[in-house]
């Protein structure tokens, strides 16, 4: 009895192999020459974002935001499991530049699953480049806001 063998996963490439990565023994060698030729760029971040905890999420947001999960347990959009709670109406940017914290009433967010939740952030994206022009229309001598990077 053999080795069992499979076709290589390169697209047009008609070798059988026996190897874990799903590679023939050709292919693997000419995909780990391109890597070591074409290494993968480390992910450079233009701004710096502040830390969570700088941001307003300290341990009573991560208390808070456990309870309500399990208490809230669907996402209120699609009815998949939730997986992070959002804030309903307030975006957190603006929330925090308000009050300097994180109002932790349970009718203010909402339970969401993280494709809801990333298809609201371009709403919430908005509201907050509006509410900071609007401001700093308001206030000439600078804008005033909290966190420097965009979400």
């Amino acid at each position: 009895m053999g080795i069992f063998r499979k076709r290589c996963k390169t697209f047009g490439c008609p070798n059988l192999h026996s190897n874990a990565s799903g590679f023939c023994d050709v292919c693997q060698a000419k995909r780990a020459s391109e890597y070591l030729h074409n290494p993968v760029k480390p992910y450079i971040r233009i701004e710096s974002r502040p830390s969570a905890s700088n941001r307003g999420y300290d341990h009573s947001w991560h208390k808070f935001a456990s309870d309500f999960l399990s208490r809230n347990p669907v996402c209120v959009q699609c009815g998949k499991p939730a997986q992070c709670v959002d804030h309903k109406t307030i975006p957190a940017e603006i929330m925090m530049d308000m009050d300097g914290r994180f109002d932790l009433d349970s009718g203010k967010y909402q339970a969401l699953c993280f494709s809801c939740n990333r298809r609201k952030a371009g709403e919430d994206r908005r509201k907050v480049e509006k509410y900071f022009a609007d401001k700093e229309k308001l206030a000439p001598g600078g804008p005033s806001k909290t966190f420097p990077h965009q979400i």
